[in-house]
């Protein structure tokens, strides 16, 4: 049976700033679409009675944790709400049971939302170890071989977010086990772009703005069991009392939750495979047209999600022209990031790279 594909024209309608203009640039925010204002209003709506229609809130946000377990491969149970994840990633190292002399492996060009809630807890004695990845295919293997015995934290992006590559994460997750590291994961670039298995991990966490296109103030984290069990809340508030381990301390972002539980249906009604699909069709197109083309790609082809990013000596430049032609595209320097999602079109990506080519 064929694979269903999606509608370019109906999507394109949901998605109203497309009309006007090419946007490759989901890696940095994705596209609200028609219906999710409505969505948030309908919490203030709910919210004019006060607290009179609280159970309403508290369901959709156990809807809202069903509809993320579907996505990611785990029990609802294990998900949990909260600001971004920045906020999950400094919940997590926070609360671990990590003594002096335990080690943190992570790569030496990680995000700064990756390294920052490690760093603070040098002073107590815990190293880390900033591993160098000298080639991209060649990142997974490297971070692999720096996990050792003194390991107690392997934290990694699972999608790099300027180089675009992908790591596998089934690889760290066994060389974790060998050595009981605990193998924390960034997973803001790749969930909704390509599909994840956050069970393999013991702490998967994303916000919601990017690839799942549901704005700001809102993310989410999942935990193990094993870890869940180890943690100790250093944020305490009305809702983890001790001696509860749980990391939520206080009230969720419930009108984000009201628009990310619409557009996760919204999502599901387009199909998540054929979502996916359409993203890995996209990236491909560009990775062969842009090589064929002599361009200096970065992302390597079989280890992409949804970005692409290409070295070039005039970057700003790059994207100021192609911003002048309606085309957003962002400013890694020294990289070009190109993020297509499902609503952009092979049309989108060629009139990219016409630009590009005429301009570089």
């Amino acid at each position: 049976m064929s694979e269903r594909m999606l509608d370019n024209a109906e999507i394109r309608r949901a998605f109203p700033h497309l009309a006007q203009n090419v946007y490759l640039n989901t890696a940095s925010a994705g596209l609200s679409w028609v219906g999710q204002g409505d969505a948030a209003a309908e919490f203030y709506r709910h919210k004019m009675g006060g607290i009179t229609q609280h159970d309403d809130w508290i369901n959709r946000a156990e809807d809202t944790r069903n509809l993320l377990g579907k996505l990611l491969g785990v029990p609802a149970g294990r998900i949990w709400f909260t600001g971004s994840t920045t906020e999950a990633l400094n919940l997590i190292a926070l609360a671990m049971p990590l003594a002096p002399g335990d080690s943190v492996a992570l790569a030496e060009d990680e995000f700064a939302s990756v390294v920052a809630p490690w760093m603070t807890l040098q002073r107590s004695g815990v190293r880390l170890n900033r591993i160098p990845v000298k080639n991209e295919s060649d990142r997974t293997s490297a971070l692999c071989a720096a996990v050792n015995a003194s390991t107690r934290v392997l934290a990694v992006s699972h999608v790099h977010w300027r180089t675009g590559t992908r790591v596998d994460l089934d690889a760290l997750s066994t060389v974790c086990d060998k050595y009981e590291c605990r193998l924390i994961v960034d997973g803001v670039q790749a969930a909704g772009a390509v599909a994840v298995d956050a069970g393999c991990s013991d702490a998967y966490c994303a916000s919601v703005f990017k690839w799942l296109l549901s704005g700001f103030g809102l993310g989410f984290m999942v935990l193990s069991d094993r870890l869940s069990a180890e943690l100790t809340p250093a944020l305490r508030g009305y809702s983890n009392v001790p001696p509860s381990r749980s990391l939520r301390y206080g009230h969720q972002n419930y009108p984000g939750i009201y628009a990310l539980h619409a557009t996760l249906q919204y999502l599901e009604t387009l199909g998540w495979s054929e979502i996916y699909s359409q993203v890995d069709r996209l990236t491909a197109r560009l990775s062969v047209s842009l090589r064929e083309r002599g361009f200096d790609l970065v992302t390597p082809h079989d280890a992409r999600a949804g970005i692409i990013s290409i070295r070039h000596p005039a970057v700003a430049q790059l994207v100021a022209a192609l911003a002048a032609e309606s085309i957003s595209v962002e400013d890694g320097t020294p990289f070009l990031r190109v993020s297509p999602h499902f609503y952009n079109t092979d049309e989108d990506v060629d009139r990219f790279i016409r630009v590009l080519t005429r301009d570089s």
